[in-house]
């Protein structure tokens, strides 16, 4: 009777053990200057390091969202979430390798500031790559003339 209280206790503690983090080196390159009407691009590289990532979102923090400044002529396999400011990519595997390939045409001068980060786009919407004062972002900023 003992072992079998033993078994079930440890099995109960297991399911409420705190998942995996979810972690994934992550490269942007982008577009920096262009013309009102030129063709601009966004590549976002990400190998994921950790365990797999439902919905895998590329999310713009910044007041700025490139899906909004752009006519997109190619979402890379993605679609755009408004509600979460994000480029809804899918599940990627644990382990698994992604090139997100964007472009799009640019539509008004100025200077444009991106803050962007990856993370679940269903709950608990864990940010990869999460830390205490934040999940890490790639930033750059973008000139359109």
């Amino acid at each position: 009777m003992k072992t079998a209280g033993l078994a079930f206790l440890v099995s109960v503690f297991g399911l409420c053990s705190t998942p995996a983090p979810l972690t994934a080196t992550v490269t942007v390159q982008a577009t920096q200057a262009a013309g009102v009407g030129m063709q601009a691009q966004l590549v976002v590289d990400v190998v994921n390091t950790g365990p797999a990532i439902a919905h895998l979102g590329l999310v713009f923090r910044s007041g700025d969202r490139w899906y909004e400044r752009h006519q997109m002529t190619e979402l890379a396999g993605c679609t755009v979430a408004t509600d979460e400011a994000a480029f809804d990519c899918g599940d990627l595997a644990g382990g698994a390798t992604r090139t997100f390939d964007f472009q799009g045409v640019t539509q008004a001068a100025g200077t444009y500031h991106y803050e962007l980060a990856l993370r679940e786009l269903v709950q608990p919407f864990n940010y990869v790559n999460d830390h205490s004062d934040g999940p890490d972002t790639q930033v750059w900023n973008e000139t359109v003339s």
